[in-house]
């Protein structure tokens, strides 16, 4: 704006002190001034009435196009920060979707594996129930076999000894 301003003085034919002075009056003021002031400030200058009514318009004008500039400039700022934002949060809700399908997956895959596992051991308890049956059996008949053996054997002891008394009578 300040580059315009100069250079519609130039133009004008002012000096660039006068010119610099209006612009610290319309600056004074935060950009949004009484124009009526700023061309009193130029005439008390020593520039015509008209000449300083242009020179507060076109400084004005100026003005309002710079701002409104920096407005949309502000905006399309705001709306690239906000669809970045939302790239990012979309780039965020994807890895997410991602990793819920790959807890999914891996959790079906530990599920089959702890199903196997289960069969597995189901398997080798019954094997092992079975072969525990067939050795607790086989204990059963041994026992018994040497319960009978060892009750045979006392008969026969007791029969032999029975016979040895009777023969002593005899």
């Amino acid at each position: 704006m300040a580059a315009a301003c100069k250079r519609l003085a130039q133009l004008s034919g002012f000096r660039s002190s006068i010119f610099n002075s209006s612009l610290r009056l319309f600056s004074a003021k935060g950009g949004i001034g009484d124009t009526t002031a700023i061309t009193r400030g130029l005439e008390e200058q020593g520039l015509p009435k008209k000449q300083a009514e242009a020179i507060t318009v076109e400084v004005w004008e100026n003005f309002q196009e710079s701002f409104r500039k920096r407005i949309e400039m502000l905006e399309e700022s705001n709306q690239l920060k906000l669809k970045a934002e939302v790239r990012s949060q979309m780039k965020l809700q994807s890895e997410i979707e991602k990793l819920k399908i790959d807890m999914v997956i891996n959790h079906n895959k530990l599920r089959s594996a702890i199903d196997e596992a289960e069969r597995t051991f189901r398997t080798q308890v019954s094997s092992i129930k079975y072969e525990a049956g067939g050795y607790y059996l086989k204990f059963i008949l041994k026992v018994s076999l040497f319960a009978l053996l060892g009750q045979a054997g006392f008969y026969l002891l007791s029969f032999l000894v029975n016979v040895k008394k009777s023969k002593e009578r005899q």
